[in-house]
């Protein structure tokens, strides 16, 4: 018990729980278990090593790769099988079949257990195989149990028919404390890719090696960082980003190591602004950059710069906007407020519809065809547009079908919150009107992460 505390720490509560929930080796499973809790909290780590420690016969389904109902099934007998001969199965009722083949050449309560990771891409396939999976125990004459882990609570999943309500364990957020335990762990690797990066003397060296140091530093890291961020893998990023910044001054000789005051007054403004980056992963080293200076033969290594990486970076429109995190479906919003910007109100029918049908080609309209760059509705800028169009447009746009909630009006609020569309906070369908006022290589950027064309739907490129 003591390795896996150390194996993963501040989870004790936790893995107690997971011991006591699997039991011992003779002992009953429990039918199905539901792991939930936010990103990067412990919880594949602490069900995988419960498991390899109890040494129960288990396999690990994640349902990323595993993306459809025949390749889970495969995956899962493939998982338990001795030999390795491929076993084709197409359906829950031969995965049944092959578990209890697999079951005969058991002892009858030897446990058998099945993790899906990545629980929530279960919801976009059928719900009878989700509810199948938390009934498996019924359908096979096996001591079997399945793990469910998500970042999504329970009441997240919805069945359209009664299912077996599975036994469900939470994982809570790290604390401060944690938070500060855990990455104090990676002292080593922090210190590695700094003499990586830098030339240090061997007296700085000793200096920059004692754990003090390191301490103070993370201390001064996590309050910042600590009430925008609990994501335990991103704060290990930013940590490591701004930890040769914080060191930098040591290893010229400009602050001593012991000098608590000059390094937080140094670091402090860093760290403030390296908050403007937070869960973006820009890059914060640049290349080798040959010097000007001909005198001077030898290459000037920047190795960070954080001020011109920000600005570099930011600067680049696709890089932005790549960046830019928004739900799903507010960027379908803001590809349809761009597209009703852009667009003339008579040609929706045209550009969104199926069945619009044929339109014959005039004269006046092959010269409107015609036009010259700066009469371009796109070069033109952009104009204003109700609430019911940019809706029509959004749900023509929309490949699958959704309700008009009061969570989709709000991400319309919030784009204008964020000054990508220019117009009222509040919602009126009768009165609202808007104006998108994002350029064209943005919303091509954001597009992109969707997978749609935009360029199709703009009558300019007709």
């Amino acid at each position: 018990m003591e390795e896996i505390y150390k194996k993963v720490p501040c989870r004790e509560n936790q893995l107690n729980e997971l011991f006591n929930l699997f039991g011992d080796y003779d002992e009953p499973l429990p039918c199905a278990l539901f792991v939930s809790g936010s990103m990067a909290t412990g919880k594949s780590l602490c069900v995988n090593s419960v498991l390899r420690h109890l040494g129960y016969k288990h396999v690990v389904i994640n349902c990323i790769e595993c993306y459809a109902p025949k390749i889970i099934y495969e995956s899962i007998l493939c998982g338990f099988a001795d030999d390795e001969e491929q076993t084709k199965c197409d359906t829950m009722q031969e995965l049944v079949n092959g578990l209890n083949r697999i079951g005969s050449k058991q002892s009858r309560y030897q446990p058998i257990v099945i993790t899906f990771d990545k629980a929530e891409r279960l919801r976009a396939m059928d719900h009878s195989i989700m509810s199948a999976f938390l009934r498996l125990r019924e359908l096979c004459n096996l001591n079997i149990c399945t793990v469910f882990i998500t970042h999504l609570v329970y009441e997240n999943f919805y069945f359209k028919m009664g299912v077996r309500e599975p036994i469900t364990l939470y994982f809570n957020n790290y604390n401060k404390e944690e938070l500060f335990k855990i990455i104090f762990l990676y002292q080593k690797s922090f210190i590695h890719q700094l003499l990586t990066n830098y030339d240090v003397d061997a007296d700085i060296q000793i200096e920059l090696e004692k754990p003090e140091l390191f301490a103070n530093y993370l201390n001064a890291f996590l309050s910042v960082f600590y009430r925008p961020c609990r994501d335990l893998i991103e704060l290990q990023h930013m940590a490591r980003v701004n930890f040769l910044k914080y060191c930098e001054p040591i290893i010229k000789n400009e602050i001593k190591a012991t000098d608590l005051a000059k390094l937080w007054r140094h670091i402090s403004p860093i760290l403030k602004t390296s908050l403007e980056l937070l869960y973006l992963r820009i890059s914060t080293s640049t290349p080798s950059v040959p010097s000007p200076d001909k005198e001077n033969n030898h290459c000037e290594h920047r190795i960070y710069n954080f001020e011109n990486t920000l600005k570099e970076e930011l600067t680049s429109t696709k890089t932005f906007a790549q960046s830019f995190e928004l739900p799903y479906y507010a960027k379908f919003l803001l590809i349809a407020a761009y597209l009703a910007s852009y667009n003339p109100p008579k040609e929706d029918k045209r550009l969104f519809m199926k069945n619009h049908g044929k339109q014959r080609k005039r004269l006046q309209q092959v010269k409107a065809k015609a036009k010259i760059t700066e009469k371009l509705n796109t070069q033109l800028g952009p104009k204003v547009f109700t609430l019911d169009r940019l809706l029509a447009i959004f749900y023509a746009i929309l490949e699958e079908k959704i309700g008009l909630t009061s969570n989709l009006l709000a991400q319309i609020a919030t784009l204008v919150e964020l000054k990508l569309i220019a117009g009222s906070k509040e919602i009126d369908l009768d009165t609202a009107k808007y104006k998108c006022i994002v350029s064209y290589d943005f919303i091509s950027a954001v597009a992109q992460t969707v997978g749609f064309n935009v360029r199709k739907y703009l009558y300019d490129f007709m």
